[in-house]
């Protein structure tokens, strides 16, 4: 499905059907003096079967999707690990240096040690779930789940003026 929204990304089939994703160029965070860069950065994937552009922005569509999910899971297991984490130090630190040290106390102990274990495991699964799910959504969107390559701008520009390439709606304006 073809994104009714705004778009800061452009997708291409050349003729051999590779796909070519074209975004603006981002920003060098490691330094905060530098403008933006202009023009157009292009990633090449080899594709798996024979693609429509509607495939590409469906799968462009799936990993939105994808990402707003995992972005969900990994706020709720961090949020899980720092409570687990503030049960651990009220329950063992701060109620005992006050004077607190009853059943309470004895609760608060060991419910923290299960809550900041499951943080912390949510913490470091999170990420390979997030890959295996990416790689699972382009696979069947007939992406290679190989890294794309990244095209010089002469490069991309030569295969996307070649002959028998389809090019997706144009990039929003101002993002040039």
């Amino acid at each position: 499905m073809t994104p009714q929204g705004p778009r800061t990304y452009q997708w291409h089939l050349t003729a051999d059907g590779t796909a070519i994703k074209a975004y603006p160029k981002a920003l060098d965070h490691s330094n905060p003096q530098q403008e933006t860069p202009n023009g157009l950065k292009y990633l090449r994937y080899a594709t798996t079967r024979r693609l429509a552009l509607t495939d590409l922005y469906a799968v462009e569509d799936a990993l939105d999707a994808s990402a707003a999910r995992y972005e969900r899971v990994a706020r709720a297991v961090a949020l899980t690990g720092v409570v687990g984490l503030a049960a651990m130090i009220c329950g063992w630190i701060v109620l005992p240096a006050i004077g607190v040290d009853g059943d309470w106390t004895q609760a608060l102990r060991v419910t923290s040690i299960p809550v900041l274990a499951a943080g912390v495991a949510g913490v470091m699964f999170t990420p390979p779930s997030m890959r295996r799910s990416i790689n699972r959504i382009r696979t069947e969107g007939g992406l290679d789940v190989s890294e794309p390559r990244v095209l010089r701008e002469d490069e991309a520009l030569a295969l996307l003026h070649a002959p028998g390439t389809v090019s997706g709606p144009a990039i929003e304006s101002g993002t040039r």
